[in-house]
């Protein structure tokens, strides 16, 4: 693959602004606010709610946005943030009230990146982090059918590497400076502008009331870079392959100049799902996967965990980047319901950068170098689509040995597109099952005796991984997709009867197998494995045959059942046959068998001169 020169920095994890902005006169409060389902500010316009409500809290506020239909983002000034939530949770029309904080994009360490993708390849000694997608890609190549939503800055439709993998999405992105794409509001365009911070935006009044205090920096394309690492085109002989296959993606633009407010994100996640966001059009592409490469300090507040409640109810698993703050994971991530994802090196222990805890549910690589001398390049980076413009677009390319790939931005991506390979192979899964079982089957963390164990970390964060700290074990792909088939077979059910003798035929029973998703059996297969001698079924291919064994001993039969779809589950039952009925006993005696009481009988008939008949 031939690498091309990046232009600018490629910006990977995010971090939380303070969630309250100093404007000219004094400090401005944003906050997220949900009415009860018996408030009677429901009878009115929602603009006319929201300045209820600031009436009522001593503040004129104003609506800026509603992420759903009982959702109001409240504006006000000369306040916190923190102080106007605080204020509106103890109202009683109010449900909850939560800052609306701040997610932007912080640039990680500048050490030079070089490599192809190492973390799709099988593992070995060097790379025991790699994810064997490989292996995933012999049983699926992936779905057209199925979507997985990245809420991030936008994209790049005309990356030659991604137009066509993509759907349309939308911007949710609600204010123009933040926006950065000339449009006002909302809009159906999920084009990426580029996030550039410029020495004039620095300077920008409007834009730092906004934003708080900002950095120069260039554009990062991080929307770009992360739905290529989720599902780039691949074997079109050009660029990366998407760790997704087929799978399509579906770009919600939330992040601009600033980063992104809550409720844009909020919004943006809820329309991804399919669920209405009102002022928005219904999402015709409705997404099985949302990842969310981004993240801010703070605890899971209560605006996200009820969109979080009803995106799940919906069917749609959350992925969520940890965050790359070496610390605690951060929000969204840490929120319930969410399959967090911390970072490892490719050796497997935790990279310095990733934060990390209990909240994470499995760890994926994230990229790092192992030298850090100036000029030498990256051993171990990310290869992404991006562009080579500094600040508006300009050619495409893609990123290479001189760029900073690396962060947990882009380890999520990893396990969302192994989530679309599974939901590939096996349509009916559940977002729950496919959580479940992303993380019984990764790998178990290897053990570096020269590192601490997490969450106690070496000078540069590094620390041997454990099921507390970094989720349930290592990413691998080719498992999960195995698993996922798996999970689809036919379930195999043998029941044997209880009274089994040589010559004498027993049944066995198969009619509690059981196909999965909707299918149906359609066909059964019984065999002898094993056993003193060969048996003989009255049928081998029905759901419920008699069997009868020659001589005595231990018997071993298997059960092969297919569905309409073709997948098939198989089932062995191992039991004992006897050479003679077993006589049961108990209290003064036992009864007797057929032929002994034919006898009694007969004596008895004896005894008393009478006959016996029949």
């Amino acid at each position: 693959m031939t690498m091309l020169p990046r232009i600018g920095l490629a910006l990977c994890a995010l971090v939380a602004a303070p969630s309250f902005t100093q404007a000219a006169d004094g400090l401005e409060a944003r906050v997220i606010v949900k009415l009860k389902a018996s408030s009677v500010l429901k009878q009115i316009q929602a603009a006319g709610r929201v300045e209820t409500l600031g009436t009522r809290m001593g503040v004129k506020a104003h609506m800026v946005s509603q992420p759903g239909r009982d959702l109001h983002v409240m504006r006000a000034s000369g306040l916190t943030s923190e102080a106007l939530a605080a204020r509106l949770a103890g109202d009683a029309d109010v449900e909850y009230a939560v800052p609306d904080r701040i997610k932007k994009i912080s640039a990680l360490p500048n050490d030079p990146l070089y490599g192809f993708q190492w973390y799709l390849q099988a593992p070995d000694t060097t790379r025991l982090a790699a994810t064997n997608a490989q292996a995933a890609w012999d049983i699926t190549s992936g779905s057209s059918k199925v979507v997985v939503a990245v809420v991030d800055s936008g994209v790049r439709f005309d990356h030659e590497d991604l137009t066509p993998r993509l759907v349309a999405g939308y911007d949710f992105i609600t204010d123009d400076l933040n926006a950065n794409d000339g449009q006002s509001g909302r809009d159906a365009d999920a084009s990426d502008p580029g996030d550039y911070v410029s020495a004039a935006d620095r300077n920008n009044a409007a834009l730092t009331a906004l934003c708080g205090t900002l950095s120069v920096q260039g554009s990062s394309w991080h929307g770009t870079q992360v739905a290529g690492i989720l599902a780039a085109e691949t074997n079109n002989s050009r660029g990366i392959a998407g760790m997704g296959g087929a799978t399509r993606v579906l770009p919600v633009r939330v992040l601009g100049k600033c980063g992104g407010f809550d409720s844009d994100i909020i919004a943006g996640m809820r329309w991804a799902a399919g669920l209405s966001v009102p002022g928005v059009p219904s999402n015709p592409t409705p997404a099985r996967v949302i990842n969310l490469s981004l993240a801010g300090a703070g605890t899971c507040s209560a605006a996200y965990r009820s969109a979080i409640a009803e995106i799940r109810a919906a069917g749609t698993l959350i992925v969520a980047a940890a965050g790359n703050e070496s610390g605690a994971v951060n929000e969204p991530a840490n929120c319930p319901g969410v399959l967090a994802v911390a970072g490892i090196r490719h050796v497997g222990t935790k990279v310095g950068y990733s934060s990390h805890g209990v909240e994470v549910g499995v760890s994926a690589p994230a990229g790092n170098c192992v030298n850090v001398q100036v000029g030498q390049p990256c051993l171990f980076p990310f290869i992404n689509p991006t562009n080579q413009g500094s600040t508006s677009p300009t050619a495409n390319t893609y990123t290479g040995t001189g760029d900073n790939t690396v962060g947990t931005s882009f380890a999520a991506p990893l396990v969302a597109g192994t989530a679309a390979l599974m939901l590939a192979a096996n349509p009916a899964l559940t977002e729950t099952d496919v959580g479940a079982l992303i993380k019984s089957s990764a790998t178990p963390f290897p053990l570096d005796s020269t590192l601490p164990t997490c969450p106690l970390t070496s000078t540069d964060g590094q620390c041997n991984c454990t099921t507390t700290t970094c989720g349930a074990g290592m990413l691998n792909t080719g498992s999960a997709v195995t698993a996922a088939v798996a999970a689809a077979n036919p379930s195999v059910s043998i029941g044997v009867a209880t009274s089994r003798v040589v010559g004498s035929a027993f049944s066995l029973d198969g009619g509690g197998s059981a196909a999965t998703g909707g299918a149906h059996l359609v066909a059964w297969k019984w065999i002898q494995i094993s056993g003193p001698g060969s048996g003989s079924f009255s049928s081998d291919s029905v759901a419920a045959p008699s069997f009868t064994a020659p001589v005595a001993g231990t018997y071993v039969v298997g059960l092969t059942v297919t569905d309409d779809s073709g997948r098939q589950g198989t089932g062995q039952a191992t039991f004992e046959v006897q050479s003679v009925a077993a006589k049961s006993s108990g209290g003064g005696g036992g009864a007797l068998d057929p032929a002994s009481l034919m006898a009694f009988l007969a004596l008895a008939a004896l005894a008393t001169g009478r006959r016996l008949k029949g």
